[in-house]
């Protein structure tokens, strides 16, 4: 054919299509409930006005409350304002989009630990329900005071509770509710940009501080919050046992910033969280990660008994007013303590409290430079103040923090340490990076029981197990726990090695970096002298 006749079809096709485009554009638009068709004409501008000006999904910090489009002042609430979201309108405008804009790909149901483990979450089905909800209801809405043309099924769905049981014929079950870890894996995955956890967190926000409706295990953490200042209830004073501990076992000396130590000295100041200072094999990585700061001689303090639970669990669990006033406590102490340093330079084992001081204390007018301590052990491997040369036998498989990986986005680190110390192979698992398996303890369920379907932990541990390792590493205390609870389970039941051990990686540094017993003996045989 010639080119003016191809040129000719070309037009043709073009039309064709795009004649065939603006007719369906038109169906939709007359019928506003077709649901998934609107993802066509959504899907842009719902990724062009995603809260992360710089592109990243919606993880790390959480928004704060609003209500009527503006941040609620705890300090002076409005009569008025709004705490969560109880209806299907009280949603941003943002919200609403998200809605209309699920593909229905079910991506996020793929990747989500509670919908693998037999959970009744499913990240799809619950936007999907929120979005016909939000369309059988809008007749209603949209009638204004005067209701008597309002069609029989839109009144009877703008009866229908917003979270309630089958029972109550409510659109999304309190156990979908309260089985979200936050991990972010529905919204990682998420081809246009939906933001599960801050519409589910909503929700969460209305039922814990309105209708003072939740898991009842979580109430103990809340009052011990309110009390002690800890999840676990326990006097402040204890703090500081594991400085004890380590000095007896090692003869370090841990500082108090402003008690032992002035700020301006400090390079570091230690967050060690509730977890690092209460719990018995947190403090195994707390005290490992501060000899390695020692070892390396890093100038680094604590807090000591001033130092409060950051609030990243109570805030996810959806009691905002309690993470208001321990986000603010801890803020004012932190400029206190950090006055006079150089720099506001903190250091943390917790990923939670990481991803709290460095991403939502801001929101507080708390901005601080933070570090978790893997990025921290990194750099001072990179500068040959700490040398791992004792090799560590074994197998091991590295289990991804989500709050650390999956919402800050730091992968690296930990297994460059791994790597660098001699002796261990390692080898991932298949869900690893950003597509790494939640432990089952993210978004307050560290406090709750699992008592639907298979433990998080569970599944994450027999997906370990498969590679049949010697060591599990993590990066978290929460992790450590989750994970060691069920190693030691699967230990008891013959399911597992028994040399199986779940470590910190600070841990298998230290392990590496310690001085050989057996070196001076060796050196002393040896005719010439073994460089470390």
């Amino acid at each position: 054919m010639s080119v003016a006749t191809l040129q000719t079809l070309v037009y043709l096709f073009a039309m064709i299509k795009i004649a065939t485009t603006f007719t369906w554009m038109i169906v939709v638009s007359l019928r506003t409930d077709m649901g998934v068709a609107w993802h066509r004409f959504l899907a842009f501008p719902n990724i062009w006005f995603k809260r992360n000006a710089k592109g990243a999904p919606a993880l790390g910090a959480l928004l704060p409350m609003h209500s009527g489009g503006q941040p609620i002042d705890f300090e002076d609430p409005a009569d008025d304002a709004v705490f969560g979201v109880s209806q299907v309108e009280e949603f941003s405008w943002k919200g609403i989009l998200d809605f209309s804009t699920c593909t229905e790909c079910g991506r996020c149901r793929s990747q989500c630990p509670a919908w693998n483990t037999g959970k009744p979450l499913s990240p799809k089905l619950l936007i999907m329900n929120l979005r016909e909800h939000a369309y059988h209801k809008a007749p209603y809405l949209l009638a204004g005071e005067d209701k008597s043309n309002v069609p029989a099924a839109a009144a009877a769905e703008a009866e229908r509770p917003l979270i309630g049981t089958a029972e109550e014929n409510g659109v999304i079950d309190p156990d979908v509710l309260w089985s979200c870890t936050t991990c972010g894996a529905c919204v990682e995955q998420c081809p246009v940009d939906i933001e599960h956890i801050d519409h589910i967190v909503d929700m969460r926000r209305h039922q814990v501080m309105i209708e003072s409706s939740f898991p009842t295990e979580a109430g103990t953490m809340l009052k011990n919050l309110e009390n002690k200042g800890n999840p676990w209830g326990l006097a402040t004073k204890a703090r500081l046992d594991w400085v004890k501990e380590l000095k007896k076992e090692t003869g370090i000396e841990v500082p108090v910033i402003g008690e032992d130590i002035d700020p301006a000295e400090v390079e570091y100041l230690y967050w060690v969280g509730c977890a690092g200072a209460l719990e018995d094999r947190a403090k195994k990585t707390t005290k490992a990660f501060a000899e390695l700061l020692h070892t390396a001689g890093v100038k680094f303090a604590i807090l000591g008994k001033e130092e409060n639970c950051t609030g990243d669990s109570p805030r996810r669990l959806g009691n905002e007013f309690l993470f208001q006033m321990l986000g603010a406590r801890n803020v004012e102490t932190l400029n206190a303590a950090l006055e006079n340093a150089p720099t506001k330079r903190i250091v943390a084992t917790c990923p939670h409290c990481f991803n709290t001081l460095a991403n939502e204390y801001p929101q507080l007018c708390g901005h601080f430079e933070v570090v978790h301590h893997t990025q921290l052990l990194q750099h001072l491997i990179d500068e040959s103040k700490l040398i791992p040369v004792n090799p560590v036998e074994g197998l091991i498989t590295y289990h991804d923090p989500c709050y650390l990986g999956r919402h800050n986005k730091v992968y690296t680190p930990p297994r460059e340490i791994i790597e660098k110390v001699p002796g261990l192979r390692n080898e991932e698992m298949h869900r690893h990076r950003e597509r790494g398996f939640c432990c089952g303890a993210g978004g307050a369920q560290m406090w709750m029981e699992d008592r639907i379907g298979k433990r998080i932990n569970t599944e994450r541990v027999d997906e370990a197990l498969s590679l049949n390792p010697d060591i599990v590493s993590t990066a978290c205390p929460f992790c450590l726990v989750m994970l060691s609870d069920s190693v030691n389970g699967k230990n008891n039941e013959g399911a597992a090695k028994e040399a199986l051990c779940v470590v910190d990686v600070a841990q298998l540094l230290l392990e590496s970096v310690k001085a050989d017993p057996a070196a001076p003996e060796a050196e002393a045989e040896t005719p010439e002298p073994v460089s470390s």
